[in-house]
Order: structure tokens, then C-alpha cells, then sequence
């Protein structure tokens, strides 16, 4: 074979070392002398004949055009060929190859099959012929001749594995079995063949001869922990935990420093108490030769169950093993990214974002990190941070759609309307199928369409959003409050539209603040103060006590309905409660109503 490409010998007397051409004209040059140099087939005189001659150049035209890849001057050539050395097995050859190139298999594999035959010594038609076979989905075609390959060469191992390989893609496991028993009485037992054999048993449910496959190699291989450890993981796969943790110990007997075996005899004793199974982690977590990737491994669904069940001492226990991770693996990325996450699902908010922080110091490459940092400024509203992130994000992932939709939220917090426009048209863009993030973005799209007071748009992306989930809450909150919310008054079909849809937002989720207050304030905006203190109350009753929102909201029907100075007490309220608004610290400092 000669730089990748198959090549026949039997009715080519010389080879091409120069390839691929740079140069044709180059080619022919060095070419001609040797041509005619070369000994007649048949005669005496030592000379080739002109017709041979003359058919060598055709074969090579052939192989010019199919260099230049003009397979359609190609084919012809070598059909010259055939046409003057019928049973010539390298223009066959090349036949195929140029069919194979215009997907005409069937002639392809005509041709290659022809080559086979016309030159039976030659492997790597035999080879290719395989290959046409594979494509064509002809395994057990192809299976038949890696059997003849491995027949007359019967020391090749590769002529073994591929025979196998095929007899398993052309639905025949049993067949397959046998020859890995062929190709072992030849080399000895060895873990390739055991463990495709496993497999193959595996896959026809005979899990006592898949046992018996490992169980002959750790015999063979009583010092090689790794296949103790296929076995104990085998074991464990058909439920047969006695003989798994029987093979933990014998690990362990062979190295007593072994952490996964450590691990799984751990987590086998520990019953329903997973606390306690953390806690027996801690030594393994304490060596430092112990690869990280196995102990964070071992402590994923631990996270995953805190994240979702938020157990205090499931999250105190895995807090004491990633400070332990820490310590013992100071500069791997991964450390820093799991203590973050348990911290975050703990509820400590500041010290996770240090964490992620110093998670992209070692490893900025991982989106999830930058994700849950870059989400952790947007529950915060820490704007400023947000668009700083964000933009750090998107120098590294410019095609994530979600930092797109994050940047677009911290320019509208931090009233860069147009910018967050732009960030915010472009996440949709690039949202796809993603109907969750969809739905967040054009919700955050109808906010920003209000601020540049295109009201009509604004409305258009409610509506929008509403219709990838017409009962989605955040929704129906802003849509109510920025129509009732228009500047120069909103219309009485604006005002019965956010009614409505403050109505809605109340049945599907009752006796929350936010909810309660909003529609306390399409009353306030209809003059209907009273039934907005009502709600105002309620909310108030139901945790809203502390709730800017809630506080000026009410601080401003108290003023409504006459009561200044009980007004200015919830105004202060709401400024001492977080409330950052210019407006309301301007009603809580003069005593006078601002909208």
C-alpha cells in the first residue's frame, strides 16, 4: 500500500514513489524511461510490447484523472483496461474505488469483488472488499472474508478481531464466540477477548458464562486489581452483592490502599444512612494519591439529592468531605466547582460565588460554572456584576444562548435598554428549541420594549411568551403590571386586560406577595383604592412584610386615601427593607406622593 491507497502489482511492473503528484508533467517524465526499460511479458527479447505499453498509459491517465478527481474521465480508463486485460486485478481495483467515490456501490462492489478474485494473493483487495461489504451492510459477506484471511494467515490476531466483529453486526454472537476461542488457543487468554466475549454473553443473557469470562481472567491474573475490579463491578450489575464485596476484600488484600474498593465496601455496609457513609469517606477523601475524579465520583448523587431534598446533615456531611477536597487538591478546578455547588444548594450564596470564582480562575472552559455564577448576580440583582460576568461569558462561549439572555437582564437592570435589546434579540436567535429559555427571554424582551416605550412591542412579546405557556407566573406578573404601568395612563381595555391577568395569576398560585400585590396594583391604577388596600393587606399577611414592593405600594394608597403620615411610614418601611427606588426615597424624605 502506498500512502493510503491500495495498489495491485500483477500487471503494473514498477511502482509510483511519488505520490501525490505534485507535478503530472514531472510524473510522466520520470515515468517514460522506466516504461521502456521494462522485459516483455512472454517474449524473449527482454521488452515489453507496445500494446502493453499502450495499456499502461491508459491505466495511468486513469489514475491521473482520479488524483484530480475527475471520476467521471476516471472510469472510462479503467474500463479500457478491462476491455483489453479482462482479468486485470489492480484496473479492478481502481474501478471500485471510483465508483465507490460516485456512491454507485453496487457496481462498486462488482469491481472490488472482481480484483479479489483475479488477484487472489492480494489482502488488500480482499481487505477492501470487506470494507464495500460493511458499507453495504453485507456482514456476513465480509465476515466470510476475514474468515479466508485469518484461514491463510492464521497468526494474524487482526484477521481474528474483524472476523468477530462482523459475524456480531451480522446477528451471529455464537459464531463470533468461537473464533475469540480460535484466536485464544493460539495467544492465551487476554483481557481484549475476555472481555468482548463478556460482552457478547452479556448481550444473549447468559450471565453464568459472562461471569465465567472474568472470572477465567482474574485466575489467570490474581495480582491484576483491574479485573478484580470488572468482576466486583459485574457482580454488581447482576445484584449479587455477597460475591461483589468478596472481591472488594480480596482487593484489598492485594492493595490495601485501593480507594474504589474502600468505597464500594463503604457504601455496601451503609444501608439507608447515607450520612454515615459520607463520613466513612473521609480517610479516602484525606489521601492525597487517591485520584480526585474518584472521589468526586462518589459524591455527585450526594449532591444531587442535597440539591434536591436539602437535608441538613446530608449537606453538613458533604460540606465537611468537599472542604476535605479542598484542602487535599488545592489546584484542580474540579474541587473548587463541587464545594461550590454544595455551598449554593446550602444556601451560602457569597461563599459559592467565591468558589466558582476561583473554579474559572483554574478552568474558565466549563459553561456550567459560568452559568450558576452568572445566575447567582441575577437572583441577587446584582446588575453591575451580572453585565461584567456575562460579558467575560460570552468572550468564551459567544454562542450560548443563555449568557446572551443574562447579558441582555443585567443592561436592563442596570437601564441600558438599547443594549439589552440587542443581547436579548440575539438570544432568541439562538434559543432554538429551548422553549423554557424562550419563554424567559421574551418575557424580559416585553420589560425592555416598556422602558424604550415601545408599548406595542412590549405586548407582542407578552403575548408571545404567553403562548409557549399561558399559565406561567412570572408572565402573567409583568405583563399585568407594565399595562397598568403606562406612563400616561393606561387605557380602561389595558386596565381590564391586567385585571384579568392579575386574576388568573392569584387563582394558579393564591396567598403569595408578589401576586397579591400585583393585582392590588391594577386596583390602585383603576382609583380603586380600597380593594388595592385589601389586597395590599393580604399580601402584607402572607410574608410581605418585609417586601419593598409591598410597602411602597401600600405607603401609596394610605396617601391615596388621606393618611400622609402613615404613608411615610411604609415608605421609610420599604427604603429600610431594600428598596432602592429614587422615587420612594423621595416620598420616604419630603412626605409627598411622586409616581
Amino acid at each position: 500500500m502506498v500512502n493510503g491507497e491500495y495498489l495491485g502489482t500483477r500487471h503494473l511492473p514498477f511502482i509510483i514513489r511519488h505520490s501525490p503528484l505534485a507535478s503530472m508533467s514531472k510524473y510522466l517524465l520520470l515515468l517514460l524511461p522506466v516504461l521502456f526499460a521494462l522485459p516483455a511479458k512472454g517474449q524473449d527479447d527482454g521488452f515489453v510490447t507496445e500494446t502493453e505499453i499502450k495499456t499502461q498509459e491508459i491505466f495511468l491517465d486513469g489514475i491521473r484523472e482520479k488524483l484530480l478527481g475527475n471520476w467521471d474521465k476516471a472510469i472510462p480508463k479503467f474500463q479500457e483496461v478491462l476491455e483489453k486485460e479482462p482479468t486485470n486485478g489492480a484496473a479492478a481495483f481502481e474501478l471500485a474505488r471510483a465508483y465507490e467515490a460516485t456512491k454507485d456501490m453496487e457496481k462498486a462492489v462488482a469491481a472490488a469483488k472482481n480484483a479479489a478474485d483475479w488477484d487472489a494473493g492480494n489482502t488488500w483487495f480482499k481487505k477492501y472488499l470487506a470494507d464495500l461489504y460493511q458499507l453495504t451492510s453485507k456482514d456476513k459477506d465480509a465476515a466470510s472474508i476475514y474468515e479466508q484471511l485469518a484461514k491463510s494467515d492464521p497468526h494474524n490476531e487482526e484477521y481474528y478481531f474483524k472476523w468477530a466483529y462482523f459475524l456480531v453486526r451480522a446477528g451471529e454472537p455464537e459464531k463470533a464466540i468461537k473464533v475469540y476461542d480460535s484466536l485464544e488457543k493460539m495467544i492465551g487468554v487476554n483481557e481484549e477477548t475476555t472481555r468482548h466475549k463478556h460482552t457478547l454473553y452479556l448481550g444473549m443473557g447468559d450471565y453464568k458464562k459472562a461471569g465465567k469470562e472474568l472470572e477465567n481472567l482474574v485466575a489467570i491474573f490474581p495480582e491484576k486489581t483491574e479485573y478484580q475490579h470488572l468482576l466486583a463491578t459485574f457482580y454488581d450489575q447482576i445484584d449479587q452483592k455477597e460475591k461483589s464485596r468478596e472481591v472488594y476484600k480480596t482487593i484489598l488484600q492485594i492493595d490495601p490502599n485501593d480507594a474504589r474498593a474502600k468505597i464500594a465496601l463503604a457504601e455496601s455496609a451503609k444501608g439507608n444512612d447515607d450520612v454515615a457513609f459520607l463520613n466513612s469517606l473521609k480517610p479516602v477523601f484525606e489521601n492525597p494519591n487517591v485520584n480526585i475524579d474518584v472521589k468526586i465520583t462518589e459524591i455527585l448523587p450526594y449532591v444531587t439529592q442535597f440539591a434536591d431534598t436539602g437535608g441538613k446533615d446530608l449537606g453538613v456531611a458533604l460540606l465537611e468531605l468537599v472542604a476535605v477536597l479542598e484542602k487535599m487538591h488545592p489546584n484542580s478546578a474540579k474541587a473548587y466547582s463541587v464545594l461550590g455547588d454544595v455551598l449554593y444548594y446550602a444556601g451560602e450564596r457569597e461563599s459559592a460565588l467565591e468558589k466558582y470564582k476561583k473554579t474559572l480562575e483554574l478552568d474558565d472552559n466549563v459553561w456550567a460554572v459560568w452559568e450558576q455564577l452568572l445566575y447567582i448576580y441575577a437572583d441577587q440583582q446584582d446588575y453591575a456584576n451580572l453585565a461584567k460576568y456575562s460579558e467575560k461569558a460570552l468572550d468564551i462561549f459567544p454562542n450560548q444562548a443563555t449568557a446572551q439572555y443574562l447579558n441582555g437582564l443585567a443592561y436592563n437592570g442596570t437601564e441600558k435598554y438599547k443594549d439589552a435589546l440587542g443581547s436579548l434579540q440575539q438570544a432568541l436567535l439562538m434559543s432554538g428549541n429551548n422553549s423554557r429559555l424562550r419563554y424567559e427571554i421574551l418575557n424580559e424582551m416585553g420589560k425592555t420594549y416598556f422602558y424604550l416605550k415601545q408599548y406595542d412591542r412590549s405586548d407582542e412579546s407578552f403575548e408571545e411568551a404567553l403562548q409557549l405557556n399561558p399559565n406561567e407566573p412570572l408572565v402573567l406578573r409583568n405583563y399585568s403590571y407594565h399595562l397598568a404601568a403606562r406612563p400616561n395612563g393606561a387605557t380602561s381595555e389595558q386596565l381590564a386586560k391586567a385585571k384579568q391577568l392579575a386574576e388568573k395569576l392569584n387563582d394558579l398560585a393564591p396567598n403569595l406577595p408578589a401576586h397579591e400585590d400585583a393585582l392590588a396594583f391594577v386596583f390602585y391604577k383603576m382609583k380603586d383604592f380600597n380593594s388595592a388596600k385589601s389586597w395590599l393587606e393580604k399580601a402584607i399577611e402572607h410574608g410581605g412584610s418585609n417586601n419593598p414592593s409591598v410597602l411602597e405600594h401600600y405607603g401609596d394608597v394610605l396617601f391615596q386615601m388621606g393618611n400622609a403620615a402613615s404613608a411615610v411610614e411604609y415608605w421609610q418601611k420599604a427604603v429600610e427593607a431594600g428598596g432602592k427606588s429614587l422615587l420612594l426615597k423621595k416620598k420616604a424624605a419630603e412626605g409627598k406622593m411622586y409616581e
